[in-house]
């Protein structure tokens, strides 16, 4: 992004004017009569051609035939975080049936993704979904649900020593990541409409390692049975729940009053985490669950200091 100044001028004693600059506006094909949008951002004006009406963005990748499961996940998901209205993906030699399963795979994990059509060596996909309808808020809520519904299932899991259950809390870290993903790419899109769309990115980081936490306490536990110091897994797990819970509510609310106290339970995470180590007398593989619920608690006080810097973030005066 070029950065450019311009001297302010004044015409009819009144009007303050600038200058456009000539590559913005050959770009835009903005002509004498053209009609620009500006929206004031406080400190900012945002000045964009009046019928800004985006147009859709078509991208194509061309690779191996070879070139498949976790390279080819990760390659695609970038491109899905860097946007795209429709992708084509091209194989050079004729599309291996491992290579179509995994893009096919890579459409139902991510939000809004379609196969529209398919041909010998290639396959292209489409975003169907309208991300007016579908806001980053709304995104970073069913987000933040689905994570406190897997440490919930978690503790229940400990307490039931259900196989079963363990097992769907697994599975549904895959829709904690679709959030995720979506988020990023969102943000990336969005970034200079809202500021604090960065703050959400990083909130959005933060839950999904919450639920990697949970998923590495159920791998942690499956086919265990009666487990020493079950109950002070739960009673840890569920203070650690509520440190993140209500940190999700000042993020919510911007309610700096509540802050503090979240931020302070550090100590008492730590603490507890030790006496349940001491409980699990250090066993090497039960001992790694009290540090996962430490994590947890601990990400949840990060969560306090993240509202806190959106609560700060455009105030240019504050008092407690």
């Amino acid at each position: 992004m070029e950065h450019v100044t311009r001297k302010v001028q004044v015409t009819g004693g009144s009007t303050f004017i600038i200058s456009l600059p000539p590559e913005w506006v050959k770009r835009n094909n903005i002509n004498k009569g053209s009609e620009v949008s500006i929206t004031d951002q406080g400190t900012e004006l945002l000045v964009e051609p009046a019928n800004n009406e985006e147009s859709e963005v078509t991208k194509k990748i061309t690779l191996p035939a070879s070139y498949t499961g976790k390279p080819l996940q990760r390659l695609l998901t970038s491109m899905y975080i860097s946007g795209f209205d429709t992708l084509l993906v091209v194989s050079k030699d004729k599309m291996t049936p491992e290579m179509r399963d995994d893009i096919k795979r890579f459409a139902k994990v991510v939000m809004g993704i379609e196969v529209i059509e398919e041909t010998s060596k290639s396959i292209v996909l489409q975003n169907v979904l309208n991300a007016n309808t579908f806001s980053l808020e709304k995104a970073i809520r069913r987000m933040s649900l689905n994570v406190s519904t897997m440490i919930e299932d978690t503790i229940k899991a400990i307490h039931d020593e259900d196989d079963d259950l363990i097992e769907n809390i697994v599975l549904r870290d895959d829709e904690v990541d679709r959030y995720q993903w979506y988020i990023y790419r969102e943000v990336k899109i969005r970034c200079r409409d809202e500021r604090s769309n960065i703050y959400i990115l990083v909130l959005s980081r933060i839950l999904e390692r919450i639920a990697d936490h949970a998923v590495n306490i159920c791998q942690a536990i499956k086919h265990k049975k009666g487990i020493k110091g079950r109950e002070k897994m739960i009673d840890n797990l569920t203070y650690s729940n509520d440190v993140y819970k209500k940190a999700m509510e000042t993020f919510y609310s911007r309610n700096f009053n509540e802050i503090d106290g979240i931020i302070n339970r550090k100590a008492e995470i730590t603490q507890r985490k030790y006496e349940l180590l001491s409980e699990l007398s250090y066993d090497s593989v039960l001992s790694s669950i009290a540090e996962e619920i430490s994590r947890i608690g601990l990400y949840g006080t990060d969560i306090a200091e993240l509202a806190m810097d959106l609560i700060l973030s455009d105030r240019e005066e504050f008092s407690i």
